[in-house]
This record gives C-alpha cells, structure tokens and sequence, in this order.
C-alpha cells in the first residue's frame, strides 16, 4: 500500500512499465480512493492519493495463526476481525492484523485473511476491480520480489522467518540497493538488506533492465535477471 498525493502519475508509471492495466480500488460513496495495478501472478499496488507516508507490505494469511505467532513471541499488534463486526453497514470483505510501533521493520508489515463468502464483496467501497482475491493468474508481467530495508538486520531475518519465510542465501543486483539476503515465501519473495526500516523497492518483470523512482522512498526496477 502506497500513500502519495502524485497518486495517478505513479499508478500510470507502474501500469505503463508493467503493461497491467489500472484499476479502481476502494470507493467509498462512489469517490475513487485508491487505484492500483495487479501483476499476473496476484500480487498487487493499492496506491492512495494521501499525504505522502511509507509503504507498507502487506501479507495474505490466516489472522489467528499469525495472532498465535504475534503472541507467542511477544510483538505488540492489534487485530480487526470481520466477525466482529455487527452492522451490516461497517461490513467489509477482510480481517487485518497491523504491528504497532517501535518494532523495526516488522511495523512496516501488515496482514490481511480476505472473506471467502461473496456478501461484502458486492458493497460499492470494496468491488472496485482491484480487489478480488480469486483474480486468477495469467502470462502477463509479475511481481518478482519486494526489497526490505531494515536498521537491525538480525532482528528483521528472526521476524520474516517467525513470519514463514525461508532463508534463500545472498542476492545481488545492478541498481541500489546492490545486495541482500532473499526470504522466499509462499506467495511473495522478499530481499532484506541494511537500511531505513521499511518497503525500498519492487522487482517486476521487464524487457529492458531499468530503476525507476516511484516516491521519495520507493523505486521500481523492471527487466533484472
């Protein structure tokens, strides 16, 4: 998720280096809040035109399994469970689970378990086209991996593997930042590597190697092996 008041000039920056069309995302009273891009294997940009802040990553999973895990190591979060809810009118199509602060990187992490049922899918703020978990997959360009910045290296490799992810050994790249360690997970790659704590860069697929600066803290790269 992408906070930004260039919010159409990025969006149309990713979809023209990605060729992934643009799509409405949440549109509360029928006023487009966000728009995004999806890549061909899922994953997808929920860009904000907000005051700008940092990205955040957020992960696809069962919230009472990552409550356990949150628990059980003792990070500090706060959870927002559908189930809970009981006016229809506040209904919405997910439960999340969000760390709070003072955390390193794991406060930049968020989580989400999407609604199997297909009720508050039909409310107007949620059917914006880009927000449909079962969107199958197709040929087009995917995400490839998501670069993580972290203050406390150590700290954020413990965290990502408590998370699910599996130490997959160095990596290293033509466009900064150079190097890092890739976590391979069940549905998104992930590199961490010394820096800012936080969401650096995305990797997708591309004809011609090439960095682009999406915001202040954020750069695309497109086309690297």
């Amino acid at each position: 998720m992408i906070r930004t008041p260039g919010r159409d000039a990025l969006v149309e920056t990713v979809s023209r280096l990605s060729a992934r069309p643009v799509l409405d995302g949440y549109r509360p009273g029928g006023e487009v809040v966000s728009r995004g891009v999806r890549f061909a294997n899922g994953p997808f940009l929920d860009i904000f035109a907000q005051e700008a802040g940092a990205p955040a990553l957020i992960l696809q999973g069962p919230i009472a399994t990552l409550e356990a895990v949150a628990t059980e190591r003792d990070w500090g979060f706060r959870s927002y469970r559908r189930e809970a809810i009981t006016d229809p009118a506040q209904d919405q199509p997910w439960s999340m689970l969000m760390f709070r602060r003072g955390q390193g990187l794991l406060t930049q992490i968020s989580a989400i378990e999407y609604a199997t049922d297909p009720a508050p899918w039909a409310l107007p703020a949620f059917s914006g086209p880009l927000y449909p978990p079962d969107t199958p997959p197709d040929p087009g360009v995917r995400l490839r991996r998501v670069w993580l910045g972290a203050q406390d290296v150590n700290r954020a490799a413990a965290d990502l593997m408590a998370l699910g992810f599996v130490v997959a050994g160095p990596v290293a790249s033509d466009f900064a930042p150079r190097a890092g360690t890739l976590f391979r997970g069940s549905r998104a790659d992930l590199v961490l590597f010394p820096g800012p704590d936080g969401v650096a860069r995305i990797d997708i697929d591309g004809r011609e190697p090439q960095r682009v600066e999406l915001t202040a803290d954020l750069a695309l790269v497109c086309g690297e092996a």
